[in-house]
């Protein structure tokens, strides 16, 4: 140890020789400090490592940007959705076949029972009753068909006026026609259009007197 109390030169920390007032190494003299020190005096100053790194503000930035930019376009989308869902068309809000009361394809409520469709419209003249060449035994005869529903049927009679009905809103009608004995020819039309006629032939036989 140096009579000055050194181990270490205060300047370079070189291990000092005992008896040498200066540094071996540097030169610096030891007799112009006071004290005593085990260890060199040295600048210890931290290592650069130890210092407090401060933070990145510009990484910061970037981040804080990047997760305003994702917050946006999210917010973008949940509006465009928003937006979509207010403006959409309404669906369809009366009640859908194969609900209740409303026939689906498989029938009323559902179920596996067709519903029974329209009639076909009816066209032209048809006599229904009594068939042709049928014998009759009373003095009249109701003659029944069918024709466009609303329209007039006409029974040509040839020496007297002309009988008519109108066809119901089922295209049915009917008309009470007088025989003579023996056959009796019918005519039948519709209206004045003489392309729509049916002829019927009854033969009218009195019942045998008792």
């Amino acid at each position: 140890m140096t009579e000055q109390g050194f181990h270490f030169c205060p300047r370079c920390g070189t291990a000092l020789v005992a008896g040498l007032p200066y540094c071996p190494k540097c030169g610096f003299n030891i007799a112009d400090i006071g004290g005593s020190s085990d260890k060199p005096d040295v600048d210890e100053r931290p290592d650069a490592d130890h210092f407090e790194r401060k933070p990145d503000l510009q990484s910061f930035d970037r981040g804080s940007r990047r997760t305003l930019i994702i917050l946006g376009v999210v917010a973008i989308a949940a509006g465009v959705v928003a937006f979509n869902l207010l403006t959409r068309a309404p669906a369809v809000t009366g009640p859908t076949p194969g609900s209740l009361g409303i026939p689906g394809t498989g029938g009323f409520d559902g179920g596996s029972v067709s519903p029974v469709g329209p009639s076909a419209p009816i066209v032209g003249l048809t006599i229904q009753s009594p068939p042709d060449g049928q014998t009759i035994v009373t003095k009249e005869v109701t003659v029944i068909g069918l024709a466009p529903p609303g329209l007039t049927v006409t029974r040509d009679v040839s020496l007297g006026l002309d009988q008519h009905a109108t066809a119901d809103g089922t295209g049915h009608w009917a008309i009470n026609v007088g025989l003579q004995e023996g056959q009796n020819d019918l005519v039948f039309r519709i209206g004045d259009d003489r392309s729509t006629e049916k002829r019927l032939r009854v033969i009218f036989t009195p019942p045998a007197a008792q």
